[in-house]
């Protein structure tokens, strides 16, 4: 999770549209928002979902059973013990290890290292009647936080292969003795608080591929559910690296040398003076990671790193596009060279209210704490983006914790009663999402049909976004300047095994 607390961003809601960020939005979004309103009038998510969870099913009641079983019976000791060992992304060696051991005695069958991260894995079971049914996904993350008291889970994602696993054993052993068709496939997908993003790179890859649905939980201080639309957790982000290269000197004749930090610190400077030429809706922050490496040596490296985020993609590759000139203008201007590097893309994804609603409704009638009515701004399920556009889905979040995300309190939480409750709900929920749209085949049919629409819709939004923008930033420089994202996964040795 890339942000504590929501920041100011597109909301789509079905009743006003004041939930825009700008008149610009409002106005792009207008006729979208009102076929957004229009589908779900017709398609009732809420109502099916308050029918579903309220129905007498014996089945369904037995699985969730069985989840509390096996939740603590094993996958708590297993949250506690991941947090207790926190590794952060692209380093998560003993997790996964740990993890796949665990899903292959539940019968699972692993693959490592998927789409060529390291830490990356998938885990399949098929159902002894056949494959030809509806394949179930479950997202597990397991990847801690860099934190100047050391790596720690302040995001709860120790939490987040357990609650999937007591969800996916416990269907695995409903669909093996009610003999229904179809596959359950566990996602482990490293390095969530990293870039670049390891789910882009695997739905590049195409390790989603054959999903009919992916669920997720994640840890929050609240419990809500979230409006139909589109949105990303924390903001559309380019993350990009801009490399100055100069010449070295002795510092006593420094004319000699081309000072590379010099030119990072125009180009940082340059940032902050465009900062009034941008809407107020933008979140722009970088870092120098790199400046040179001795006082008496004119530095011929440095390195400036930023996140750039907006509400929407379009007027972000606007920002983008005048970093990069203000970039190479402050190369220009002190002679070195800059290299301008994306390595790192989340861009809105799709949330569908037919899944959302039926989070809800489970939430509500097992009790769940910390319920809040309000409905949440659109986020996808997953920070990408480019899977939910792809595969219907939704994150459950229960609350799990008293403290903000990315905190200490929010670690510790997790090792009491308030985390392990929490994550019970979750783990229970995504299990009896899964059932009804495994045992229900018109509650798949709806779900399939919205996130079509709305996929549709999105495209014809960002094409309305454009148009919209363009007497503002130009539309066509705009879009031909854009820079193409440079995935380099870091290449970690993985550590001696301890005796």
């Amino acid at each position: 999770m890339r942000c504590a607390v929501p920041l100011a961003a597109l909301v789509f809601a079905a009743t006003s549209l004041a939930a825009q960020s700008t008149d610009t939005e409002r106005e792009a979004a207008a006729d979208i928002v009102r076929q957004i309103d229009s589908l779900e009038a017709r398609l009732q998510p809420a109502r099916t979902a308050e029918r579903l969870a309220a129905r007498a099913d014996a089945g369904r009641d037995r699985l969730l059973a069985r989840v509390e079983a096996i939740w603590n019976g094993e996958m708590q000791g297993l949250s506690d013990w991941i947090g207790q060992h926190p590794e952060v992304g692209w380093h998560e060696f003993l997790a996964v290890d740990t993890l796949t051991a665990v899903l292959r005695r539940y019968g699972f069958q692993v693959a490592l290292g998927v789409g060529g991260l390291q830490t990356a894995f998938t885990a399949t079971w098929t159902s002894p009647a056949g494959a030809a049914g509806p394949t179930l996904g479950l997202i597990a993350e397991y990847d801690a936080l860099r934190g100047t008291q050391g790596d720690f889970h302040g995001d709860q994602h120790n939490a987040q292969s357990p609650v999937a696993f007591a969800a996916a054993a416990a269907l695995t052993e409903y669909m093996a003795g009610a003999k229904v068709l179809g596959r359950v496939v566990v996602y482990g997908t490293p390095a969530e608080e990293v870039d670049p993003p390891a789910k882009f790179i695997l739905w590049k890859a195409g390790v989603f591929r054959g999903a009919d649905i992916l669920v997720r939980s994640h840890s929050t201080v609240e419990t809500r559910r979230d409006r139909p639309g589109f949105g990303v957790c924390c903001l559309n982000i380019n993350a990009v690296k801009y490399t100055f290269s100069g010449r070295p000197a002795h510092q006593l004749s420094s004319w000699n040398g081309r000072n590379a930090l010099e030119a990072a610190v125009q180009f940082y400077s340059a940032v902050d003076h465009l900062r009034s030429t941008w809407r107020p809706e933008h979140r722009v922050q970088g870092v120098i990671p790199e400046g040179g490496v001795a006082p008496n040596v004119v530095p011929d490296h440095a390195v400036v790193d930023y996140f750039i985020r907006y509400p929407d993609e379009v007027y972000l590759e606007h920002i983008d596009r005048m970093m990069r000139d203000a970039a190479q203008g402050a190369a220009e201007m002190t002679g070195t060279d800059v290299a301008i590097t994306r390595y790192g893309e989340d861009r809105d994804g799709i949330t569908v209210s037919s899944l959302e609603e039926l989070f809800w409704a489970y939430a509500k009638k097992l009790g769940a704490p910390g319920l809040k009515e309000e409905l949440g701004r659109p986020a996808g399920y997953e920070e990408t983006g480019f899977v939910s556009r792809e595969i219907p889905g939704v994150g459950i979040t229960v609350r799990s914790s008293s403290f903000p995300n990315h905190t200490y309190g929010m670690r510790d939480d997790a090792f009491t009663e308030i985390g392990h409750r929490g994550f019970l709900f979750d783990a229970k929920i995504e299990a009896a999402v899964l059932y009804d749209f495994l045992s229900q085949s018109a509650f798949r049919s709806a779900v399939a049909e919205e996130h079509r629409v709305l996929a549709g819709l999105q495209d014809r939004y960002l094409a309305q976004l454009r148009s919209v923008y363009a007497p503002e930033i130009g539309a066509d420089r705009a879009l031909s300047n854009q820079s193409h994202m440079e995935i380099r996964v870091p290449k970690v040795e993985r550590p001696e095994r301890q005796p």
